[in-house]
């Protein structure tokens, strides 16, 4: 996703661990930090997975306010 940008996430897919939402740059999120919960953190061999949860709070009130997602598969196991 180009920074600037977004686009929405509702149509999921029963095959993925899509999440319903709008999908940003993570730079164009501003003033937040990820969740200091281990639990929430899990992740696979290219980042956060997001299966767990929120994983992203707000920097000053610790609220959570998005999941971040970097986990893709590009190509289909065989």
């Amino acid at each position: 996703m180009p920074r600037g940008t977004y686009a929405a996430n509702f149509r999921l897919s029963e095959f993925t661990i899509d999440i319903p939402g709008f999908v940003v740059h993570p730079d164009d999120v501003v003033g937040t930090e990820l969740h200091s919960g281990w639990d929430r953190l899990s992740a696979c061999c290219q980042g956060p997975s997001g299966t767990n949860g929120p994983n992203v709070v707000c920097g000053s009130c610790g609220a959570e306010v998005a999941t971040e997602l970097d986990w893709v598969m590009s190509e289909p196991f065989a």
